[in-house]
C-alpha cells in the first residue's frame, strides 16, 4: 500500500484558482463593448461557475457529513 498523494485529478483548490481567473477574466471581457467580447465574456463566466460547483463537490466529498454524535 502506497502513502502517495494521487495527483492524477486536480483538487478543490486547482479548480478554485482556475474558476477565479476565469471570472476575473470574463469580467474585463464584458466590460468591452464588441460582440466578441461579450461572448467571450458568458463563456468565461461560465467555465467560472463550472469550476465553482467542481470545487464545491470535491470539498463535500472530502468532508463527509456527520451525524448528532459527532461520528461520520
Amino acid at each position: 500500500m502506497t502513502t502517495e498523494k494521487d495527483t492524477s485529478k486536480p483538487g478543490w483548490k486547482a479548480h478554485s484558482v482556475v474558476a477565479l481567473i476565469s471570472v476575473a477574466v470574463g469580467i474585463v471581457f464584458l466590460t468591452g463593448g464588441a460582440t466578441i467580447s461579450i461572448i467571450a465574456g458568458t463563456s468565461l463566466l461560465g467555465l467560472g461557475i463550472y469550476h465553482f460547483v467542481v470545487a464545491l463537490r470535491l470539498r463535500r466529498d472530502l468532508n463527509p457529513p456527520t451525524d448528532e454524535t459527532g461520528r461520520p
